[in-house]
């Protein structure tokens, strides 16, 4: 039976900053644990324990973490990772791990290295032979079949209908294998480095205004300026009005 590899990564919690599980990953790792095959998990980054039981939570017997630098680029992430899946027919991942930019882009460049076609919104997979009968996602809600045949790169999407489970006694049960990289990363992969950030940054208020003060602000009516005639003649203020025409070229007289 075909190995099926899923790679998984840890994300951040948007508000206490903590590493978590990625959604996505885990979507990815659910639909693999349906499939009945072979199933190998593989990260390349720093990862706590508790995060990777997390992992091993939804069913997988074991976890192998490769250390490499939580900065590296997503270039460099792929030239990890590239000697462990050059034998694997079928490598999965998620959608993308953070929402920082530079995000999702580790499965095109992995597809790219290893010279595999790359399926992106993968909803759901269906055996076929020696393939597999992929349903896709497409712009505004549509779906097409494709048969794919290993090997092959597949990114599920976090639309997929799988829902990640948790299970303390195989969270405890599963294997976290390290495997420390003594490889030099420096420019060992093309491509290009986008910069990813750890947190995004926070939007300020220009000016700092109390409640009352902004709600002033949406309801009342802003001056636009001008002169208010309430005494004078006709004449004074006819000559007034047609003067501001003249000023602003409204008049060709």
């Amino acid at each position: 039976m075909s190995q099926i590899t899923v790679l998984v990564a840890a994300s951040v919690h948007a508000v206490s900053g903590k590493p978590i599980r990625s959604r996505g990953d885990a979507i990815a790792v659910a639909l693999a644990l349906g499939l009945k095959r072979p199933l190998h998990l593989l990260s390349a980054g720093q990862m706590p324990d508790s995060v990777a039981r997390d992992y091993l939570a939804l069913g997988a017997p074991s976890l192998e973490l490769l250390d490499c630098d939580d900065n590296a680029s997503s270039a460099d992430v792929a030239s990890v990772l590239l000697p462990s899946l050059r034998d694997v027919p079928w490598v999965l991942t998620g959608s993308r791990a953070a929402t920082e930019a530079g995000s999702g882009v580790l499965p095109h460049v992995l597809a790219l290295q290893l010279g595999r076609p790359l399926v992106t919104d993968v909803l759901a997979l269906e055996p076929d032979g020696s393939g597999w009968i992929i349903t896709q996602a497409l712009p505004k809600g549509a779906r097409r079949r494709l048969r794919v045949s290993a090997p092959a790169v597949l990114c599920i999407s976090a639309a997929a209908a799988f829902t990640p489970g948790y299970s303390l006694a195989k969270a405890m049960a599963g294997q976290i294998l390290r495997r420390p990289v003594t490889a030099s990363l420096a420019a060992s992969v093309p491509g290009q480095r986008v910069a990813t950030s750890k947190r995004r940054k926070l939007l300020e208020a220009r000016i700092q205004q109390s409640g009352h003060a902004r709600m002033l602000g949406a309801i009342e009516s802003p001056s636009t300026g001008g002169t208010v005639l309430s005494s004078g003649s006709a004449q004074s203020k006819a000559q007034a009005v047609l003067d501001y025409l003249r000023t602003h070229s409204l008049v060709p007289f």
